[in-house]
C-alpha cells in the first residue's frame, strides 16, 4: 500500500471545520475559532454549522455537505467541532466519494473513531486522535497537551514519547520492543463498528481504547463481545488503554481498573493502560493513528508515536 502523509501546515493556512457528531454551542465554536487565529491559521467555517436536527449539529444532508466540501477544499485540515453522536451516519455516504490525491489532517475523537476507522482503514489516511476544536480555548493554549498539539501540526515536533506505561499482564513485562501502527479510539463506537464496512481492524496493530460513562460490566461486556467477534482474540500486537472516565457505579465504587485488568489476563499479547488520551478532563494528548509508532515493554512502557506530517511544495 502506498504510504500517505498530511502535510504539515503554514502560517495562514486554512482549518475547516465541520460538525459531524452532537450538536454545539456557539460559545464553543467561537472559543475553537479564536484559537485557531491565534496560532496563525485561518478557520474556515460553514454559515450554517449549528443549525440544529434533535440531537445532531445538522441535518445529515448538511453535514455530508460539510464534509465533501471539507475534503475536496484548499485546506490544509480538516478538524471536528464536537463528538457525541451521528458520524456513522456520514459513512455510507463518505464510501460513495473517490478520495483526494493527497490526505489531510483529520483530527477529532470520542464518536469520530467511526470516521477515524473509514479513512485509516478505507483512505489509508493517516489522522490524529486528539482534541475537538471546540475545546481548543485561546486561555488554555498553554496546556502541555494543546502545546503538543500546535507543535505537532506545524512540524515542530514529529514525534512524542509517553512514559510509565503500566503493564498489566506478563506479556507486557517482556523486555522486548514492537513496531506498529495504531488504530482504534472508543471502545463503544469500535463496537458500534461491529459487522459495518467500517469494522475495526486491529490484527497486526496496536489498538488503543478509551471511553467515558461505561461501568465495569459494560466494559467487561464490550471488551468480551469483541473477543467473541474475532476483533481482539488474537493477532494483535498490544493493547494500551487510555482514560476511562465518569466510570463510577451507583454507589460510587469504580470497578473500571478490575475489568481493563480481568480482560488482560484472557489474551496472549501485551496489554498495558496509562496513555493520558481520551476523555480526561484536563489532558488529552494527541495520539497518531496509521503511522508507524515503537512500544517499548518492560518494567515501564513507553510508545514513541511519529505523527505523520510531512512538508510539502
Amino acid at each position: 500500500m502506498k504510504k500517505n502523509f498530511w502535510s504539515l501546515l503554514n502560517p495562514l493556512d486554512i482549518v475547516d471545520i465541520i460538525a459531524p457528531a452532537s450538536q454545539s454551542s456557539p460559545e464553543k465554536l467561537s472559543d475553537g475559532v479564536q484559537w485557531l487565529k491565534s496560532i496563525g491559521l485561518h478557520p474556515r467555517v460553514p454559515k450554517d454549522i449549528l443549525k440544529t436536527d434533535l440531537y445532531f449539529a445538522a441535518r445529515l444532508e448538511t453535514q455530508i455537505e460539510h464534509l465533501k466540501e471539507a475534503i475536496y477544499s484548499d485546506s490544509k485540515a480538516i478538524w471536528c467541532l464536537r463528538g457525541g453522536y451521528g458520524s456513522m451516519r456520514l459513512i455510507p455516504h463518505l464510501k460513495k466519494l473517490k478520495p483526494p490525491k493527497h490526505p489531510k489532517l483529520f483530527i477529532g475523537f470520542s464518536d469520530i473513531t467511526s470516521l477515524h476507522l473509514f479513512f485509516t482503514q478505507h483512505w489509508n489516511w493517516p489522522v490524529i486522535h486528539g482534541r475537538m476544536i471546540g475545546q481548543m480555548h485561546p486561555d488554555l493554549s498553554s496546556t502541555p497537551d494543546r502545546k503538543l498539539m500546535t507543535e505537532i501540526i506545524f512540524g515542530k515536533k514529529k514525534e512524542h514519547t509517553f512514559k510509565r506505561l503500566k503493564p498489566l499482564n506478563d506479556s507486557a513485562r517482556e523486555n522486548k520492543s514492537i513496531q506498529g501502527m495504531i488504530t482504534g479510539g472508543n471502545l463503544r463506537i469500535m463496537q458500534s463498528s461491529l459487522k459495518t464496512s467500517w469494522e475495526v481492524e486491529a490484527k497486526g496493530k496496536i489498538l488503543f481504547i478509551e471511553d467515558i460513562g461505561e461501568r465495569g460490566y459494560s466494559i467487561d461486556r464490550m471488551l468480551e463481545q469483541m473477543i467473541q467477534a474475532g476483533i481482539i482474540n488474537h493477532g494483535l500486537k498490544a493493547v494500551i488503554f487510555g482514560d476511562f472516565t465518569q466510570c463510577q457505579e451507583k454507589d460510587g465504587k469504580d470497578y473500571t481498573q478490575k475489568a481493563l485488568e480481568r480482560f488482560s489476563q484472557k489474551v496472549s499479547y501485551p496489554v498495558l493502560k496509562g496513555l493520558p488520551a481520551g476523555h480526561g478532563e484536563d489532558i488529552n494528548y494527541p495520539i497518531p493513528f496509521h503511522t508507524k509508532c515503537l512500544l517499548k515493554l518492560g518494567t515501564h512502557g513507553e510508545l514513541i508515536c511519529s505523527y505523520g506530517g510531512h512538508h510539502t511544495s
